[in-house]
């Protein structure tokens, strides 16, 4: 991961474009680099960071707040300790529109075990979600509970080795588009669906007040044991480039673009 020295980009490359980085939380491990990340971090990450109970989570929370904040730092000349990062209405972080005001830069955040990973773009609404393939849980129980009919007529026709995967791909889709909606908990999970069309592409449907065609969806493997999907809210998302490349200690690898 870089900051200020390692200016990729501008804002102005955000637009009509969103930028995405992962990375493997294991690979960070040096006592130094660890230090420099946690010196970025703003008071409040500081106090959430040392209130973690096990090291496992505290090392996640570090290395996705360092992600979010050099990936910033790589659309401006804002130095990555400098952001200041707030909460809307429902919860969802926003940078100070203060330090972006022509060009909004928006954002979105999220990790699992394992991986972090973001997503930056301008002027529009995204979200982000990533899951690893090897979660327990009672798969068939959330989907009943979540799922909109015609997801779980979907999954459950697939053959049983293929719903794990299934289900994480439309559990990653369901939050990044709750999380690019900025509406928190209050949009319930069965009121919408994901299909895939003819092409393979990944669609949504709405039992809600949304236009389907305002909205576009990217759905991968970043590792072999992780699903990433990312929701972008655009009036023409057709036009709109996804770039997802994998971040470690200053080097970009892995890019590919959707």
């Amino acid at each position: 991961m870089s900051g200020n020295t390692d200016l990729l980009f501008q804002a102005s490359c955000l637009r009509q474009k969103a930028f995405a980085w992962f990375t493997d939380v294991t690979l960070v491990s040096d006592p130094d680099v660890l230090a420099e990340y946690e010196s970025l971090l703003d008071d409040q990450e500081k106090r959430r960071h040392a209130a973690f109970h096990f090291p496992a989570d505290r090392h996640l929370y570090l290395v996705a707040h360092a992600l979010l904040r050099t990936s910033l730092s790589r659309f401006s000349d804002i130095q990555p300790c400098k952001w200041r990062i707030s909460s809307n209405k429902s919860g969802r972080p926003e940078v100070a529109a203060e330090q972006c005001p022509e060009d909004r830069i928006r954002f979105n955040l999220s990790h699992t075990k394992g991986l972090a990973a973001c997503v930056v773009t301008a002027n529009v609404d995204i979200g982000i979600d990533v899951e690893r393939l090897d979660r327990r849980c009672d798969m068939e129980s959330i989907a009943r509970r979540y799922f909109s009919r015609q997801e779980m007529q979907a999954l459950m026709a697939l053959p049983v080795h293929d719903r794990p995967t299934r289900f994480l791909e439309y559990w990653t889709l369901k939050e990044a588009y709750v999380k690019a909606c900025g509406l928190g908990l209050s949009i319930p999970l069965d009121s919408f669906f994901f299909y895939r069309d003819r092409q393979m592409v990944w669609r949504i449907g709405f039992d809600r007040d949304d236009d389907p065609s305002e909205w576009r969806f990217v759905c991968v493997r970043p590792t072999p044991d992780h699903v990433l999907s990312i929701a972008i809210h655009d009036a023409d998302p057709s036009e709109y480039e996804v770039n997802i490349s994998e971040a470690w200690a200053g080097r970009l690898t892995h890019a590919w673009k959707s």
